[in-house]
C-alpha cells in the first residue's frame, strides 16, 4: 500500500501543478488559405533581438493584416455556427465549423506573437484603452462567445460518441472507474494512518538530535496540512484519469481551479502558521493585524493568478488579457491602500523620539492626517522603517564577526575624534590623573562582578580534570591582564573534593616559591623534601593553583631549570593532588618550543580574547552611574545607523566608546581599563567627562633595530627583569642593555620598580603588536 501511494504521488507531480489546454498546433491543422499564409509569414520572422527597422515595419503591417483577417474569420465563424444549428447539427456543416475554429485559433496565436514583436506604440494602440483597443476588445469578446458555443457543440458530439462507444465496449470506462476507486482507497488508508506514520518518521528524525533540524520543522508544517495535501493529490489524480476519456478531456479546467483554490488554501495555512509561530513575542493586536494582511494578499494573489491563467488559456494574451492585467494591478493598488490604512497607526507609533529621521519621513509625519496625503505618508514611513529594520538586523548579524566589530570601532573612533575636536575648541578640560582615576573607574577586587560568559568552555575543560578524584597537572596560559588569576580563583572556589591552595609565584625565583607553598601547607621548613613528604603522606587531597609561573622561566639556555624542578616535585607526590600552573602566553611559547615534548601535562588551555559584549559588561560594572564619582559621556557622537535607536544619547555614546576600548585593547580587559582611566577629563564645573584617549605613535617602534626589539621581547616574557637578566637572555653586553633601557625609559616604554623594569601599561599593546608583526612574539 505504501509503494502504491508513493507511485501515485510521483505520477501526480510529474504532470505539475499548471495544466494547459490541449489545442492543436495551427500549423498542423486544417485552416483557411488566408490563415495558413499569415501563419507561415509569422513563423519566418526573426527573433526580437535581431529585428531591424524594415522588419519592424513589416511586423506592424503584418499585425494589421492579421487583425483584418481575424475580423473576417469571426464573421465567417459565426455564420458557420448558425448554419450548423439551422441544419440540425449535420456532420457536413460541422467540418466547416471546425475549419473556421482552427483558423480563428491560428490567427489568435499569430496575433499574440506579433504583439510581442511589434513596436511599443503599435502594441499600446492595440491593447490600450483607446478606440482601437475598444474595437479589439469587442472583437475578442465576440470570438470568446463563439468559442464557448463551439465547445458546447463539441462536448455534445463527444458525449454522443462516448455513449456509442460505451455500448460497444464499456471496458475503458470500467478501467477509469477502477483507477479512481484505487485512488480513493489509497486516500482513505492515508487519512487513517497518516498521523501514526508522520509521528514515527518525526521521532526518527529527532532521535539523537540536540535541537530540531530543518527537516523536522518541515515535517511539522507538512503534518499540519497533510489531510488537505492528500485530498489535493487525490482530486488531481482523479481528474487526470477522467480526462483520458474522449468526452471529458476539458476537465483539465477543473484541475486548474482545484490547484489554485485548494492549493492556495494550503499555502495560506502554511504562511499563517509560520507567521504566527514567529510572532509570539509580539502584542496580540499586532499579530492579528499581520495575519489579516497576509491573508488578504495571499488570497488576492490566488484569485488574480487563477484569473490570469484562465484568461491566458482561453483568450490568449491579447487585448482582453491586457485589460484584465490592468484591472488586477488596480486591485493590488487598492489592496495596498487598504492595508496601509489599517497599518497607519502602528507604523507611526513605531517612530521613537531617539530616532534621527530623514527629511521625507519628517514631512510624512507632519502630513499624515491629511486626506489625500495620508496613504503616501504612511507608505513613505513604512518603507523607511522596513529599510531601517533590515539594516539593523544585518548589522546585528555581522557584528558577531570580529572583523565587522573592529571596522565599526574604527569608524566610531574617526567620528568621535572629529566631533570632539569641534565641540571642545572653546572648552577647558583637564585630564584626571593619578589615584583619582580609580575613584571613577574602580580597580578589581574580590567583590567585583564576574563575567560568567567569558572563557566558559575553557573553564569547563579545566574543571573536568582538576575537580575530579584523579591526579592532574594542567597549564593555563594567557596574555598579561587577560583574567588568568580570576580563572584560578574561580576554580578553587568551586572545588568540593579537595583543599584549595593559591600561591602567587614571587619574582625572586624557585626557592621563594617553595616558601610560599610551605606556608600554605602549614610547614615550617620550605625545602623540597619536606614538601614532598608532606604531600605523599597527607590523607587530604589538595588542589594547588600556582599563578605567574612565567617568573620561573628565563628565555635563555638553561632557563627552564626552575620550572622543571617544580613539575618534577609535583609529579613525585603520587597521590590525587591536582595542580594548575598559570603562565603568561609569551613565556609558554618559549617553554613549548624548547621542551614541550618532555613536559607532559594533562591539559594545556589558553585564555581567549574577550568579546566586545564581555568587555562592555566589565567596564560598565567598574563605573558609577550616579553619585560623586559618576562620569559623563556627553560630547561623544556616533553615526546613528551604527547602533540601536532605543538607546539614549548617553548609552549610545557609552557603547560606542566601549567598542573603541575593546578594539584597541584587542580583547584585553586590563588594557581597556587602563585606557579608560586615561580618557577621563574634568571641566571647569568639576564634571568628569570621557574623551577619546590618545593612542601612542608606533613609528619609533617600527624603525627600531632588532637587538632593541629583542630586549623588549625579553622584558615581556620575564614580566619584570633586571639588566643582568636581560644581558643573559639577549647575549648583549651590560653597557648595551643599560643604554637601551635608558632609551626606553626616556620614551615611556618601560617603568622601574625596586631595580626591576617592566613594560608600561601605556605602551603594552603597541609593543606587543609590534613584536607580533615582527614575528618575535606570539600574542
Amino acid at each position: 500500500m505504501k509503494n502504491v501511494f508513493v507511485l501515485l504521488i510521483v505520477y501526480c507531480i510529474s504532470f505539475g501543478a499548471n495544466a494547459s489546454l490541449d489545442i492543436a498546433d495551427p500549423a498542423s491543422s486544417s485552416v483557411t488559405t488566408e490563415a495558413a499564409t499569415l501563419n507561415q509569414e509569422v513563423n519566418e520572422l526573426p527573433d526580437v533581438h535581431f529585428l531591424n527597422k524594415s522588419e519592424q515595419h513589416h511586423i506592424d503591417l503584418l499585425l494589421s493584416e492579421t487583425l483584418d483577417a481575424q475580423a473576417t474569420h469571426i464573421a465567417d465563424f459565426s455564420a458557420a455556427l448558425a448554419k450548423y444549428h439551422k441544419n440540425k447539427y449535420s456532420d457536413k456543416n460541422w467540418e466547416e465549423v471546425d475549419l473556421f475554429y482552427e483558423s480563428a485559433v491560428s490567427l489568435s496565436k499569430n496575433k499574440e506573437k506579433l504583439l510581442e514583436l511589434s513596436s511599443r506604440n503599435v502594441r499600446d494602440l492595440v491593447v490600450g484603452f483607446g478606440p482601437e483597443g475598444v474595437l479589439q476588445f469587442k472583437s475578442e469578446l465576440a470570438l470568446t462567445r463563439l468559442n464557448i458555443q463551439y465547445f458546447i457543440y463539441h462536448q455534445v458530439r463527444a458525449f454522443k460518441l462516448f455513449i456509442s462507444d460505451f455500448f460497444i465496449s464499456p471496458i475503458p470506462v470500467f478501467s477509469v472507474l477502477f483507477k479512481i476507486l484505487l485512488v480513493l482507497l489509497v486516500l482513505k488508508w492515508w487519512l487513517s494512518n497518516s498521523k501514526r506514520l508522520i509521528d514515527k518518521l518525526r521521532e526518527q528524525i529527532n532521535s539523537g538530535a540536540k535541537r530540531r533540524s530543518m527537516t523536522a520543522h518541515f515535517f511539522w508544517y507538512v503534518s499540519r496540512a497533510q489531510r488537505a495535501i492528500a485530498c489535493l493529490i487525490a482530486i488531481t489524480l482523479s481528474l487526470r484519469i477522467l480526462a483520458t476519456l474522449p468526452s471529458l478531456q476539458h476537465l483539465i479546467f477543473l484541475e486548474i481551479f482545484t490547484w489554485w483554490i485548494l492549493g492556495g488554501a494550503i499555502a495560506v495555512s502554511f504562511i499563517v502558521e509560520f507567521t504566527y509561530r514567529h510572532s509570539r513575542k509580539l502584542s496580540p493586536e499586532l499579530v492579528t493585524l499581520r495575519l489579516s494582511t497576509i491573508r488578504f494578499y495571499v488570497w488576492g494573489f490566488i484569485t488574480t493568478g487563477l484569473i490570469s491563467q484562465i484568461s491566458a488559456m482561453t483568450l490568449g494574451k491579447g487585448t482582453i488579457y491586457e485589460w484584465i492585467a490592468s484591472l488586477l494591478f488596480l486591485f493590488y493598488v487598492l489592496l495596498t491602500i487598504y492595508s496601509l490604512h489599517k497599518w497607519k497607526n502602528f507604523i507611526f507609533s513605531m517612530l521613537k523620539d531617539s530616532m534621527v529621521l530623514p527629511l521625507t519621513v519628517r514631512w510624512a509625519i507632519h502630513n499624515k492626517d491629511r486626506l489625500l496625503l495620508s496613504t503616501i505618508c504612511t507608505a513613505i514611513t513604512g518603507a523607511w522603517l522596513l529599510f531601517h529594520t533590515i539594516q539593523h538586523s544585518i548589522l546585528m548579524v555581522l557584528s558577531q564577526y570580529q572583523i565587522v566589530s573592529h571596522m565599526l570601532a574604527y569608524l566610531f573612533r574617526i567620528e568621535v575624534a572629529k566631533q570632539t575636536d569641534i565641540n571642545d575648541q572653546k572648552s577647558n578640560l583637564k585630564q584626571v590623573c593619578g589615584e583619582r582615576t580609580f575613584n571613577y573607574v574602580q580597580p578589581g577586587s574580590e567583590n567585583s562582578i564576574l563575567i560568567p560568559e567569558y572563557a566558559a568552555q575553557e573553564m569547563g575543560e579545566l574543571a573536568h580534570f582538576v575537580h575530579s578524584d584523579k591526579p592532574a597537572m594542567c597549564v593555563l596560559s594567557g596574555e598579561r591582564g587577560i583574567g588568568t588569576t580570576t580563572m584560578l580563583r574561580r576554580l578553587l572556589h568551586d572545588v568540593k573534593n579537595a583543599t584549595p591552595i593559591f600561591v602567587d609565584c614571587p619574582s625572586e625565583g624557585y626557592e621563594s616559591l617553595l616558601e610560599g607553598i610551605a606556608t600554605q601547607l602549614g610547614l615550617d621548613n620550605a625545602d623540597e623534601q619536606t614538601i614532598l613528604s608532606f604531600l605523599q603522606e597527607s590523607d587530604e587531597c589538595y588542589l594547588m593553583a600556582i599563578d605567574n609561573v612565567q617568573r620561573l622561566v628565563k628565555p635563555q639556555v638553561g632557563g627552564l631549570a626552575s620550572l622543571m624542578r617544580l613539575t618534577n616535585l609535583m609529579r613525585l607526590t603520587r597521590k590525587s593532588h591536582r595542580i594548575i600552573l598559570a603562565i603568561e602566553k609569551s613565556s609558554w611559547r618559549f617553554v613549548d618550543r624548547a621542551r614541550g615534548e618532555r613536559l607532559l601535562f594533562d591539559l594545556v588551555t589558553f585564555m581567549p580574547r574577550w568579546k566586545e559584549k564581555e568587555v562592555n559588561q566589565l567596564l560598565q560594572s567598574r563605573v558609577s552611574e550616579q553619585g560623586e564619582f559618576s562620569i559623563s559621556f556627553e560630547g561623544l557622537a556616533l553615526p546613528r545607523q551604527w547602533d540601536k535607536d532605543d538607546l539614549s544619547e548617553e548609552e549610545h555614546a557609552r557603547n560606542g566608546f566601549y567598542r573603541i576600548l575593546w578594539d584597541y585593547s584587542d580583547g584585553n580587559p586590563t588594557v581597556s581599563l587602563s585606557f579608560f582611566r586615561r580618557s577621563l577629563f574634568e571641566d571647569k564645573e568639576g564634571i568628569v567627562k570621557v574623551r577619546l584617549f590618545v593612542i601612542p605613535s608606533s613609528d619609533g617602534l617600527e624603525k627600531m633595530p632588532k637587538p632593541m626589539l629583542a630586549i623588549l621581547r625579553s622584558i615581556v616574557q620575564l614580566e619584570t627583569a633586571s639588566p643582568e637578566e636581560l644581558r643573559d637572555c639577549t647575549q648583549l653586553s651590560i653597557v648595551e642593555v643599560i643604554s637601551t633601557l635608558r632609551y626606553f625609559q626616556s620614551r615611556g616604554y618601560i617603568e622601574w620598580a625596586e631595580g626591576q623594569t617592566r613594560i608600561s601599561d601605556l605602551w603594552f599593546r603597541n609593543i606587543t603588536d609590534i613584536l607580533h608583526r615582527q614575528h618575535l612574539l606570539v600574542k
